[in-house]
């Protein structure tokens, strides 16, 4: 098998494994400290920039064609494990296990709509991202990785956040008063994320071309 074959499904597996473990915990707030700034937030926002620069740098090397199909996966793979929960939550515990129904129920009544929100938030804002870097990637001619790396990221970020709370609060699992403080604080906090990744970026374009350039010499 090519090297680069092996390197995108390296990128398929990593992406599904970041935004299914995302959906299953994104209902948890927790609070961030970043130079005396304080973020009160999902504690999935802190693994969502990774999930757009592997997005970035799949469509950077191979287009958008298969940063999409990786997207798409991720969605159906969230939806075979919410299937796989559901199952599991479906037939009553013995009365010796570790974990009762209430418990698991509690763990993992996140997969509602809660969970369909997070999955389509998700993949709204995926596909915004990979068509934004591919239209900057185009309009610069392949110069300026930071900016479309950045703004891709950013514009997509904007849109997750509030695709995601509004869903929440419509459903009546947060409440609106909060909607602002956390949309705020969230995006403020990966604004700053996507510019720290930038480094990050810039080194996976490095090892990644010369990855593919010694793998097709």
């Amino acid at each position: 098998m090519d090297k680069s074959v092996k390197l995108y499904i390296f990128f398929c597996s990593l992406f599904c494994t970041v935004v299914i473990t995302g959906n299953l915990i994104f209902q948890k707030f927790v609070t961030v400290n970043i130079f005396s700034l304080e973020f009160e937030l999902s504690v999935v926002v802190l693994l969502y920039p990774v999930t757009f620069l592997i997005s970035d740098l799949t469509a950077e090397f191979y287009g958008n064609k298969y940063a999409n199909h990786m997207i798409k996966m991720s969605v159906l793979c969230s939806f075979i494990v919410m299937g796989l929960i559901m199952i599991g939550d479906y037939f009553p515990a013995t009365s010796w296990s570790n974990i009762d129904d209430s418990s698991f129920h509690k763990m993992f009544s996140v997969y509602g709509i809660a969970s369909i929100a997070s999955v389509v938030a998700t993949f709204f804002a995926q596909l915004l991202d990979v068509k934004v870097y591919s239209y900057l990637k185009t309009l610069t001619d392949s110069k300026h990785l930071w900016l479309r790396n950045n703004l891709s990221t950013i514009l997509a970020q904007i849109l997750d956040t509030i695709l995601v709370l509004t869903i929440l609060c419509l459903a009546d699992i947060l409440a609106w008063e909060n909607y602002y403080k956390v949309a705020t604080n969230s995006i403020i906090f990966k604004v700053i994320a996507a510019l720290a990744d930038t480094p990050f970026c810039y080194l996976g374009h490095y090892l990644i071309r010369k990855f593919i350039i010694k793998s097709k010499a």
